[in-house]
């Protein structure tokens, strides 16, 4: 498990990514779908989950996730109860706790096909932590389909967002004035290739559309379409997203690599429009050194303009939270865990660096593409760490029993804290996960 010690969200009620990679570097084989996140593999059985984290954001969650499956038919659904954590998901509360059911899905699976709908929260890449087209941070009203062999797998997600009412347009501390209120949905199809045992490749595509009249857009319905020709011969203006990554296994580490790409500029941009992106490198190994050990490394960035866009509606947000990684964009993260058998027990230490610029997905657009590019209506020269930057350092013991507890007591420095240039604060930072399985 990695050790997000910035801020916490519903990834933690998902199955451990850790533990399905410990599995590929065992057999030395990548099993497909490799990079989508619930596969509903459990049976009949019921999970208590508690959370308990004292850090910036300070909370206690329990979520059961009731789980039951009779022939190729099942069901999952998880009741949630939170106390704290103001910021996080959901942020209604009734009597002092916010709740809501953030799983609820019905499934068919057999060997080659998944099917299924309802509520659920979803990770879609390779990455154990912040994925960048998907990650579990809100739960969605969806419809999936995924189809998968031993050499290919595809996967194709509808959901319907929340609508966006309020400024159609919003740049460089100004708005259009102009009123809307707009339907949103969301399309992902994700295609993954594996040439041989040992690695395997995924293109995604990702499609937030959306309008006052509009019904169900049912150029969603194909999942053999691209989204990005369907938008430009019917101009339609719609925010597309792209994602490339892979996976591969060698002796005793697993390698994963991602590359986001929310706009790419093929073209010298009037307004000097940078590229925006985020980069995803980690290396995961079992057995290192020490039989029964674990060793985990990433580093993860996020260009400044990622999620945002001029057009309200279209940032890359449901309900005030990130459908994508939970930093947001303008960072990046370097996380190394390592751990070591103890008898029963597992302990070691973690140590994680961040850095935050002043972006963020609801910064407004910096110039207006609706008039002509200027020297005062144009891209400044900086796209990655913006402004007075934040920094924190983590160091942190960890304890874990098996798949059941895991413990992690640390100090985190923070220098320029809030972005307030020369502000220093140290805060501890306590992690306590239990599951228990019936």
């Amino acid at each position: 498990m990695i050790f997000v010690l910035l801020i916490g969200y519903l990834s933690v009620l998902l199955p451990e990514p850790s533990i399905r990679a410990q599995k590929w570097i065992n057999q030395g084989e990548i099993e497909l779908p490799y990079g989508i996140s619930p596969l509903f593999e459990d049976t009949n059985t019921v999970d208590i989950s508690i959370h308990s984290f004292v850090d910036t954001i300070n909370y206690v969650q329990i979520c059961p996730t009731i789980k039951n499956r009779s022939g190729e038919w099942g069901g999952e659904v998880s009741p949630y109860l939170r106390w704290g954590g103001d910021s996080l998901y959901p942020k209604r509360k009734k009597f002092g706790v916010y709740s809501d059911f953030i799983r609820g899905s019905i499934f068919y699976k057999n060997d080659k096909i998944l099917f299924a709908f309802g509520k659920d929260i979803f990770s879609l890449g390779p990455a154990f932590e912040n994925n960048a087209l998907l990650s579990p941070n809100i739960p969605l009203n969806y419809l999936s389909f995924t189809f998968k062999t031993p050499k290919f797998a595809f996967t194709h997600i509808i959901s319907r967002l929340g609508n966006y009412e309020g400024v159609e347009y919003e740049w460089d501390d100004t708005s259009s004035g102009n009123l809307t209120n707009v339907n949103r949905y969301l399309g992902i199809h994700r295609l993954e290739i594996k040439p041989t045992d040992w690695f395997a490749f995924s293109i995604s595509e990702a499609m937030l559309i959306g309008g006052e009249s509009l019904g169900f857009p049912f150029e969603l319905l194909s999942p053999l379409t691209i989204y990005f020709v369907e938008q430009h011969n019917r101009k339609q203006n719609t925010n597309i997203l792209w994602n490339l990554d892979l996976v591969a296994v060698r002796g005793k580490f697993l390698f994963y690599f991602d590359l986001f790409i929310d706009d790419f500029q093929y073209e010298a941009d009037p307004w000097k429009e940078p590229n925006h992106i985020g980069l995803y490198l980690g290396i995961q190994s079992k057995d290192f050194l020490i039989s029964n050990s674990e060793l985990f490394v990433s580093y993860n960035l996020m260009s400044r303009w990622v999620y945002d866009n001029i057009l309200v509606w279209q940032r890359f947000s449901d309900e005030g939270m990130p459908l994508g990684s939970m930093l947001g964009c303008d960072y990046d993260h370097f996380v190394f865990k390592s751990l070591y058998p103890l008898s029963c027990f597992k302990a070691g230490s973690m140590i994680s660096y961040t850095r935050r610029g002043e972006n963020r997905i609801t910064t407004p657009w910096p110039v207006n593409a609706m008039i002509e590019a200027s020297p005062e209506n144009e891209f400044d020269g900086t796209n990655f760490l913006t402004g007075t930057i934040e920094k924190r350092i983590t160091f942190a013991a960890v304890l874990k029993y098996k798949d059941f507890l895991e413990f992690t007591s640390g100090i985190s420095y923070f220098k320029n804290y809030k972005h307030e240039e020369g502000t220093t604060k140290t805060l501890p930072s306590i992690e306590l996960k239990l599951k228990y399985s019936i």
